[in-house]
Formats: C-alpha cells, structure tokens, sequence
C-alpha cells in the first residue's frame, strides 16, 4: 500500500473514532446501567410477591375458616355431642 494511501486511510479512521467516540460504551458505563436496570426489576418483582404473599395468607386464613366451620360440627356430630 502506498505512504499516502495509507496516510489517508489512517487519517480517516481517526476522524471516525473521534466522531464515534460518544457512541462508545465503556465496561464500567455498561455495568451501572445493567445494575440500574436489575434493581428496578428486582424492586418490582418484590412489590408483586409481597402483594401475592399478603392474598396468599389472606387465603390460607379464609380456608382455616371454612375447614374449622366444617370439621368441628361434623366431629361433634361423630362424637354425639
């Protein structure tokens, strides 16, 4: 290749590297916005399980309920009381 060729096409790469250098993203920048982004997900994950939780023992009260509405008066009637 040719010096001047090859100065020109050097040339040029610099001027796209300096052109695109706002567009380059480093490791660090990269792993904050990663962790950003999984500490959303994580924080509404959370919001769903606790909301998912608190039915689930609401629901687990509520059958407790009806379980001991049935079972005592069929146990009292076995027993004859």
């Amino acid at each position: 290749m040719p010096d001047r060729q090859a100065e020109v096409q050097a040339e040029l790469m610099a001027e796209a590297f300096v052109f695109n250098m706002d567009s380059v993203v480093t490791k660090d920048y990269l792993d904050a916005r990663l962790g950003e982004q999984e500490a959303k997900i994580e924080a509404k994950f959370n919001a769903r399980f606790a909301t998912v939780e608190s039915k689930l023992n609401l629901h687990s009260w509520i059958l407790a309920i009806i379980a001991a509405s049935t079972v005592i008066p069929a146990i009292t009637r076995l027993l004859g009381y």
